[in-house]
């Protein structure tokens, strides 16, 4: 119990004191691109700074791995995606007003259609089902990740769903930012 308390309290901690430092740089930004980066270089470091101590760790049970795959990972994880599709958005937003919209309208679409394919996955965890955890989230159950793209993995410290719940939270991240994009577009036209 106590490995599972340190591991499960130093993630806890590094991943408050994470988002205090993106809330912080955040408010004081002037190029939304800067300030990508530099979150996205936070998140990978922190992230990679965990990953390097639990891949010599020896879960003590079923559970404490079960929450390590299914809660500290994946918010890890989603923030890493999350700065991933920022940046692409930066990169590749159009400069004129119409086009922008047009750009920010389609990126909803794909977060809805990405959303709705993994539907039941996505009530299963907004649910707080645990009935199918332990191969969702257990290694020894492990299969190739669902999700493709996803390249923070140097170990062996997997497990499928684990990815797919990290993308799961990262579109629903994103997607509030597009609303927030389209909702901001659509006032400066009118």
């Amino acid at each position: 119990m106590t490995n599972q308390l340190c591991l499960q309290q130093q993630c806890g901690r590094l991943y408050k004191r994470m988002l205090q430092q993106l809330a912080g740089y955040e408010t004081t930004i002037i190029d939304e691109k800067k300030w990508i980066e530099w979150g996205f270089g936070l998140t990978a470091k922190t992230w990679f700074g965990i990953q390097q101590e639990a891949d010599n760790y020896v879960f003590d049970d079923q559970q404490e791995e079960i929450t390590f795959f299914k809660v500290l990972k994946p918010r890890f994880i989603a923030l890493i995606d999350y700065f991933t599709l920022l940046y692409k958005s930066a990169l590749f937003q159009p400069l004129d007003p119409d086009g922008n919209l047009e750009y920010w309208q389609h990126e909803r679409a794909t977060c809805k259609k990405f959303l709705s394919k993994h539907q039941s996955f996505c009530r299963y965890y907004e649910q707080g089902k645990t009935s199918m955890d332990h191969i969702y989230f257990v290694q020894e159950n492990n299969h190739q990740s669902i999700i493709f793209g996803v390249n923070e993995n140097r170990g062996n410290l997997s497990t499928s769903n684990s990815y797919l719940l990290a993308r799961v939270l990262s579109i629903k991240k994103y997607y509030r930012y597009i609303l927030e994009k389209i909702n901001f577009l659509t006032n400066a036209a009118n």
